[in-house]
């Protein structure tokens, strides 16, 4: 439940009208409603909006004291003619009306702090911002990007317009960036990737001279890491996002619009295609692969080549079917229970 509201408001308490046409929405009910915040259906006041994600949520819409809801439009004639603003892509304009309401930070104003230590070759796009601290060699800076503070960005980066780099985060050589790219405070992006080979005096730690590539709208979390390639390119495609400590080893390459959730780690040259979606903890070895639109649980261990649309599960992973059939087989043979006649084959009881 968002109360606080440390960047104040276009005005003290804006109409369902107005906050309607900031989300590009339409309006079902009584225009002229108060909101000042938004919650969830269960705490929110009378003057808060609160989202209903999907038809599971509508019994608690109808319990609900929010003054106004934030519906998919398929579900206007069922909330029963209360207040709400209806659209499409309902969270997507949640964000609008957040924004609206002003409960997330303005944009930092151009800007380059005088601490800041600024190559005299780098070129700097209009309405850059550059924070306390900040390090920036021979680098490309688009217009409108910020750099907050103790951010280091050094000779041969290329960041896109509109980017923003959060503290504390390193961008090595070999890093080209599209634009709007979102980078998490302490990330390391383009450090030599995790490479040795035998030598005649000892293992020798292996030079890395490609790139790293993230395409327009990506989102890299805090502390994450994304290795420079041996050689060639490390990928990730436009809209795809890394959750806070997701580490990419050399030669990785994602698709678009795929998810990586907190602590997953590809180790070189694994790859996955468009619209997959990974959980937790997973881990894929040298040279996995996942097709487009594949689903993999927390802590699943990927190896070698997944098909597309593959659900997986387990260490290795297996489809998700076939992991829970095991799981139960474990389950019942350990209180002594014995298989009936093919119960194996259709999956016994899930656990």
């Amino acid at each position: 439940m968002y109360h606080a509201k440390p960047y104040g408001y276009a005005h003290a308490m804006p109409t369902l009208k107005e906050l309607c046409r900031a989300a590009e929405g339409e309006l079902m009910g009584r225009p002229d409603v108060r909101i000042t915040g938004v919650a969830s259906l269960g705490s929110a006041t009378k003057e808060e909006i609160a989202p209903v994600e999907s038809a599971r949520w509508l019994e608690a819409a109808r319990a609900s004291k929010a003054g106004a809801f934030l519906a998919h439009k398929d579900l206007s004639e069922k909330l029963e003619g209360r207040p709400a603003i209806l659209s499409p892509f309902p969270l997507a304009a949640l964000n609008r009306i957040i924004e609206a309401l002003g409960l997330v930070a303005p944009p930092e104003p151009p800007g380059i702090h005088p601490t800041a230590v600024i190559d005299p070759e780098a070129t700097l796009g209009d309405g850059v911002h550059v924070g306390p601290y900040a390090v920036v060699g021979k680098a490309r800076i688009g217009a409108r990007t910020i750099l907050k503070a103790h951010v280091v960005v050094e000779n041969g980066v290329e960041l896109g317009e509109d980017c923003r780099v959060e503290p504390g985060a390193v961008l090595h050589a070999g890093l080209v960036a599209g634009s709007r790219v979102r980078i998490g405070a302490n990330a390391v992006l383009s450090r030599p990737g995790f490479g040795y080979a035998p030598g005649p005096k000892g293992p020798v730690r292996l030079h890395h001279v490609g790139t790293v590539v993230l395409g327009d709208d990506v989102h890299v979390g805090a502390c994450a890491t994304i290795d420079r390639a041996r050689y060639d390119v490390t990928r990730v495609g436009r809209f795809s996002a890394l959750d806070n400590l997701v580490h990419l080893g050399h030669n990785c390459v994602i698709g678009e619009r795929s998810f990586l959730a907190a602590q997953t780690g590809m180790a070189g040259g694994a790859t996955i295609g468009d619209d997959c979606e990974v959980g937790g903890q997973v881990g894929l070895s040298n040279q996995a692969h996942l097709g487009d639109r594949c689903r993999v649980g927390a802590q699943t261990g990927v190896i070698g080549p997944w098909k597309d649309g593959s659900i997986l599960w387990g260490c290795p992973a297996m489809p998700k079917t076939e992991f829970l059939r095991g799981v139960a087989t474990l389950k019942r043979l350990s209180r002594g229970e014995e298989m009936g006649p093919g119960e194996e084959e259709e999956g016994g009881e899930q656990p």
